[in-house]
This record gives C-alpha cells, structure tokens and sequence, in this order.
C-alpha cells in the first residue's frame, strides 16, 4: 500500500470519527434537553401565527431528517379565527418535520433551519366578501421585541412538501387553483443580503389553474417537473425567475416570470416558450373554451409557441397571449382541408382595454397563411375568431392557379375544365360552425383568363372564356363574361339569388337570371339542345366532401330554373333572317319556355311566344303563339317552309301580312316537323297582296276568262282564317276581290290526296274590268249574286280537277 492511499484513508476515518463524535454530541444534547426543545419549538410556532395550532403528538427524531434532527409533530392542524364559520383548515398534515440546527439551539436562538410536511393539505380561503385566512401566511409581529436595524437572515433554509395538496379558492374574484404536490424541495441561499435565492425541485400535478373558474383551467390535470431558481429581491419584495427549464407532462418549456407581493395592486407577468409541441397538447393546457375555439383546426405537424400572462395577483383576470407558427403541415377545418400549411397564430383574451377578460373579448389572428388545398396554392393575409364566446370567423382567402386544376376539385360530371387560367379572392364573415347558411356569409371574385369549357352532356365547348365570378352573401353573378360559342360570340352575364344557400339545400328551387349578347347568332348551331343529353358516369373520387359539392352542381344544372334574356342585332334559323332580336326564355328540366320573342323580320316585327317539351328520343312537341305585323308575306312563307304546306308556296304570293298562328307540332333532333304532328289556327289579312302563277287559279283559265291575266292577280285586302291539321288546310269562306275576277274560296286543301275545295264565280265576273280597276271586298256573307260554282278534287293523276258543280254536291256535302 503506497503513502498516498495511507494518508487518504487517514484523512477518511478521522474525518467519520468527528462526524461520529459530533452524532453522539447532538444526540446526547438533544437527549438530555428533549422536553425544553419540544416546547421551545411549538412555542415559536404558535408565536409566530395568529391563529389556532393543535398538534396530535410530538416526538424528536434523528434518522428521519439524517443527518438533522428534527421535531416530529404528528396530526397537525392550523386553522384561522373564521374557521367555525367556514370550515377550511389552513393546515392539515399527518406529519410536519421541524429541522433543527445544534448550533442555534446552544445559543438559544430559534431552533428551527427546515420544514418538511408530510401527506398533507393546505387550504388557501377568501369568502365573497374578502376575507381570506392568508394572513397566517405573515408572521406574527412581537410586541415586545426590539426593532432591530438591518437585513435579518432568515433562520428556515429549507422547505419540503411531500404528498401535499394546495388549493387557493379565491370566492371573490372567481378564483380556484388545486395542486397535488407529489414533492417540492426548496433551499433558501441568503447570502445576499437584498436578495434571496430559492433552489427549487418540484414535482406537482395540477388539478386546476383557473384565473376564472367560469372560463375555465389552464394545465388542468397536468403534471409540472423542473428543477431550477428563484430570486426573492427584499427591497421590492418581488419574486422572479429568468429562463428556467420545467417540464408540463414531460413537455420542455421555458419560463420567465415576475411576482409583486406588497402594494396596494400587486402584479404578476410570466411568459413562456415551446418547440415542437403537439398542437393537440398545446390546446389541452388551454382553457376549454379556448381550446375549443383553437379546435376549428386540426394540424398534423409539431409548432413552436410563445404564451404570456400577466396582471393584478388579487383582482381581476389576467391578460393571456399567445403565439405560435406552423410550418408546411396539414390543416384540417370545418370548411375546408390544408395540406403544406404555414402560419404564424396569435390569441388575445383583451380585444378591447378596459372591458373584461373574458370569451366575448377574446380573439385569434392567424397572419402570413400559406397552404395548398387541392393543389390549387392558397394565400391569406389574415384570418380572426372573434368573441370566442360567440365565436365568429373573418377570413380572406386568395388564389392563381391553371383552369384545369379545378376539375379534381369541382368533381362535376357536366362541367370540364381544359385550358386557361384563374385567380380566386373570397371573405367570410360568420359562425365557424359549418350549416346549410354558412354560405350566405361568403363574397368573393372568380377570374376566369382564355378559357376552354367544355360542357360534357352536350359536347360543346366554350372557348376563350374570359370574365368574372362574384359571389355576394349567398348570391352568385357572372360579370363581363366574353366567350365563343359554335363559332358564335357572346358576352353574358348572369344572378342567381341566394344560390349558395339552396345549393345545400333544395337545388330544384334555384333561379339563374342570364342576359346574353351576340352580335350575329346562328341558331342552327343549337339544334344540339333538341338532342338528349349524354349520360355522364361519375368517377369516384374518394373524396365525399367535393362529391357533394359535384353532385350539388350537375343537380342545379339539371333541374334548375334558368331565366334567358337574349340579345342581338342579327340572328338566322336555317332560312330565317331576323333583327333586333330580344327573346326572353326560360330552360327547365325537360322543356323550353319562350315567354316572349321579338324581332324585325321580313320588312315588319314578329312577337313569339311557346313551349317545347322533350317527350321521348327524337320526339320534341312545340307549342307557338306568333304575331306577324306587317311583314313581307312571300319572305315569310319562305323562311317558315310554307308553314308545312304545299298549297300556297313563297312563290304564288306577295303582299304585306298581318297574322296570328297558334300551332301545335312535333320536332325531330334535327328541328324538321314531322308532317301528321302540325296543328295550326291561322288569322291573316294580306294587304296590297298578290298571286303569282298560282296553279289552282291559272286552271280557271280552261273554263273561262281565257283572256285575261292569271299569272299575276292583284287582290283587295285578303282575310282569312286557315285550320291546318293531319297535313289538310281547311279553307273557311274566303272572299277574294281581285283586278282579274271576284271569287269565293273554301274547303279543304290536303298534301294527302284528299283535297275538295269549292270556288264561287259570281256572274258579274263577265263585265270587263279596266286596268284603273281597283277591287274591293264586299264581304264573305254576302252571297254575292248569281254565280258558277267549280269543284276542285284530284285527278287520276293526283292534280287538282277543277269541273262545274252544277248542282252544288260541294255545298251539299259540307251541309
């Protein structure tokens, strides 16, 4: 064994022997003066405490505070002066263990270095009016001890608490805070004379943190770990802390704090930090409200957060902020999905100084908002939750992004995106709880730039879309909307009143006013709107959310109402050429309504109005109520195909015709009548009229008046009234007064071979009419004098015969 090791036993054993020696000193003092340390140590207690202590029993004890001796004091009790009326100790413990200094006790000074308590409670009281059994937290003062100049050392360096609850029910400002104190071990280092150093060890679970128990807990059943300092100034009795490490349920934060605690409205400020905590953790050290209003939110990833809380120790509610900041993590909402969302958070419990700080005057603000949603990138640049007891959301949210990124998001099955691009901006103001009016709280702008739409049903394309989309409240409108449709222009605009709301609700009931414009329109490229529409299959797109939203669409576009204005200054329908066109329609489910056409059309006007219904595949009936006003008779007969007759054609009259047609007719895809489907009411009067080589009549020519001019007749005022059905005219009565003769027409003119018409020649037809001759009706009851009547009935050949009707069989059939 070399020196070194002798030496350093040597050193070891005289060292234990005086600790040894100075055990056995203590031991046999403490022995010796049992008696008078016990009272002196319970005298001093109740000296210091204006209050009632009872104690079970009390033992001096060696190994349970090794290597100090302490008082045992077992079944301990401290109550106030109000304790009967009340009924909360301020104190009690199944042990409390009074450390003693040796030293102090040989001078016969206080004793008493340390506190332990053991399985204990401590109940902190003030009643509604203010009292409050706190003041035993202040030593009693000694009358008759002399004031002593300077700084005093505090003669109690530790203090332990193990197993203990601490519960502060502050009645008067709606106070309660609750602790379970598994341990805290405190030691006090005085060295400095104007300020204290507390060395603390804590491990509590909080049962309750609540500034106001209406409001609710903060860290509720929680636990709270650290160990670290905390400074104790003694000329501004202010207790302080600088960037300490705990740990709240194993989570590390970092902590600075101040506590004033003298004056007549003592403060208290204490600020936090955190990395990378849950954010579902974050919310659960929150209040429920808080938390609640926080839970509109689901974030995927860890944030970062800074808390500050500060104000009055004894009154009033503290004023709570709180930051935070997420980075590129999904963000799920009540409205809408996030996927790499980034955001800087802010909370606030003081919207407004001075007013309570409470939920109504509450808000969050999320700034610099970021995020991807559906792959259409999204922008905010600032979102609020105000009165989080009321909570309302304020929101504004932007974005840029390529047409076609719609189509995943839109999931429509008539609707197709193709090419071109958009910019979103939306706001939102109200409750952040999702129902069938949440949408009535939405306004915003949809841009569209060089579009290409396609409208799958009917492949049909609209292209160089450009224009706007507002949504106001729950109000729809299309602004400025420029596109080419079939080679036809237009410029559009558009309302559907309360849209957004009926769309979660009842789509059958929506309304679309639509205005649209053309320049020059070519109906012909509509014919496709008789043809049926295709059946478009869903692709699932395992997203619920957007298939509803889809499905709301195609179900507005289905069975919607949509009120058409149209204009334009030319339009043509296969022969037809019309002016100045304004055409009021309305487009259901399976039918067109025109509720009222007007156009210039053949040198006059035209007013339409009608009705055509899909009934079947290639099958489409038509109602129409037309007015002709002055019009060119020969161009309209040209440009409605002879009204689906052959009797009179475009070329057989001429004339200025006034009429009204009510028909009923079917319609093939391709807009063709079907010839057995044409109903038709006919009142005309054709003035300053003509026939031009006219077969029926030139065929008079084999009977009589061989010398005059059937190839061009010139009549008086011609009216009529003409019943078209089952492919027959029926002629009523008709009077005609021409330069060349005067005659009766009637009967039945048919495209089936059935024709039997009547025409009366009435004799004074054999004066000679002059060139300056100018016809004039007299009438088509007037029977108009004696007269030869012809028979017109097909021939073998299928042409019209006409022969005398000698003994009037036309006149007896009818009869």
């Amino acid at each position: 064994m070399n020196s070194l090791l002798r030496k350093t036993l040597k050193i070891l054993g005289v060292t234990a022997g005086i600790l040894v020696l100075l055990f056995i000193i203590a031991f046999a003092y403490i022995s010796v003066n049992k008696k008078s340390i016990i009272r002196q140590v319970t005298e001093g207690v109740s000296k210091k405490l204006n209050g009632k202590v009872t104690v079970g029993d009390v033992e001096l004890t060696f190994f349970s505070t090794f290597p100090s001796a302490s008082i045992k004091l077992n079944n301990v009790s401290i109550t106030d002066t109000m304790f009967a009326q009340h009924h909360y100790p301020f104190l009690q413990a199944e042990k409390v263990f009074a450390k003693l200094s040796i030293l102090q006790m040989m001078k016969k000074e206080s004793p008493v270095k340390g506190l332990r308590i053991q399985n204990g409670k401590i109940y902190l009281y003030t009643d509604t009016a203010g009292y409050t059994n706190t003041y035993l937290l202040h030593p009693k003062k000694d009358p008759g001890s002399a004031p002593t100049s300077g700084q005093s050392k505090n003669p109690i360096k530790s203090i332990d608490l193990d197993n203990v609850r601490l519960k502060v029910d502050d009645r008067k400002e709606n106070k309660f805070h609750d602790f379970a104190i598994k341990s805290f071990e405190m030691q006090l280092d005085d060295d400095d004379s104007s300020m204290l150093v507390f060395n603390t060890k804590t491990d509590i679970l909080i049962h309750s943190l609540a500034f106001n128990k209406n409001a609710g807990s903060f860290v509720q059943e929680k636990t709270f770990t650290g160990k670290f300092d905390l400074q104790y100034h003694t000329k501004t009795n202010q207790l302080s802390f600088d960037s300490i490490d705990i740990k709240i349920s194993g989570h590390p934060f970092n902590l600075s704090g101040r506590f004033d605690l003298q004056g007549p409205g003592p403060q208290f400020s204490l600020r936090a930090h955190t990395k990378q905590i849950g954010y579902e953790f974050a919310k659960a050290i929150l209040t429920k409200k808080i938390a609640t209003a926080m839970s509109i939110v689901q974030v995927e990833k860890k944030i970062d957060a800074d808390v500050s809380l500060g104000g009055p120790l004894n009154a009033g509610d503290p004023v709570l902020n709180v930051t935070w900041n997420i980075k590129n993590s999904h963000l799920g909402t009540p409205f809408f999905d996030f996927d790499d969302a980034s955001l800087y958070g802010f909370y606030t419990n003081e919207v407004t100084p001075g007013l309570p700080r409470r939920d109504p005057n509450s808000k969050i603000v999320i700034n610099r908002f970021s995020a991807s949603w559906h792959g259409l990138p999204v922008t905010s640049s600032q979102i609020e939750i105000l009165n989080l007891y009321e909570p309302t959301l304020i929101c504004d949210l932007q974005s840029s992004f390529p047409l076609p990124r719609l189509n995943t998001l839109i999931g429509s099955d008539n609707i197709v995106l193709e090419s071109g691009d958009g910019s979103l901006n939306l706001t939102y103001k109200g409750p952040i709880v999702r129902n069938n009016n949440t949408n009535s709280f939405i306004n915003g702008q949809l841009t569209f730039k060089n579009g290409t739409i396609l409208y799958a049903p009917r492949d049909v394309y609209m292209k160089n879309v450009n224009g706007d989309m507002a949504f106001r409240n729950s109000d729809v409108f299309i602004e400025n909307l420029d596109c080419d449709v079939l080679d036809n222009k237009f410029r559009m605009e558009g309302a559907a009143r309360n849209l957004l709301t009926l769309v979660n609700t009842d789509p059958n009931k929506v309304n679309i006013d639509w205005k649209i414009y053309s320049p020059a329109l070519n109906l012909n490229s509509f014919l496709y709107l008789l043809k049926p529409r295709k059946k478009i299959i869903r692709k699932k797109t395992g997203k619920s959310g957007l298939e509803n939203i889809s499905t709301r669409i195609d179900a507005i576009l289905d069975r919607g109402r949509i009120n058409v204005s149209l204009q334009t200054p030319r339009m043509n329908y296969k022969k037809l050429q019309a002016k100045n066109v304004l055409a009021d329609v309305t487009l259901l489910q399976d039918r067109y309504l025109l509720n009222n056409v007007s156009m210039e059309q053949a040198g006059g006007k035209v007013n339409l109005s009608g009705s055509l219904v899909t009934e079947k595949v290639n099958y489409h009936t038509a109602q129409i109520a037309a007015a002709f006003n002055n019009v060119n008779v020969s161009q309209v007969f040209s440009e409605f195909n002879n009204f689906g007759q052959d009797g009179i054609n475009a070329k057989n009259i001429t004339g200025q015709l006034t009429a009204k047609v009510n028909a009923q007719l079917a319609l093939n895809d391709d807009g063709n009548a079907y010839p057995n489907s044409i109903k038709s009411i006919v009142d005309f009067s054709l003035k300053n009229g003509s026939l031009v080589d006219f077969e029926p009549v030139k065929k008079l020519q084999n009977f009589l008046f061989k010398n005059r001019d059937f190839e061009n007749i010139k009549f008086a005022e011609l009216k009529n009234r003409l019943e078209i059905s089952n492919q027959e005219v029926k002629i009523n009565r008709m009077e005609i007064q021409s330069n060349v003769l005067s005659l009766f027409v009637e009967g039945v003119y048919s495209m089936k071979g059935n024709t039997d018409m009547s025409i009366q020649l009435p004799l004074s037809n054999l004066k000679k009419r002059k060139a300056d001759y100018k016809p004039e009706n007299i009438g088509t009851d007037k029977r108009g004098g004696a007269s030869i009547y012809l028979r017109g009935r097909p021939g073998t050949d299928g042409n019209i015969q006409f022969k005398p009707d000698l003994f009037k069989k036309f006149r007896g059939s009818k009869d």
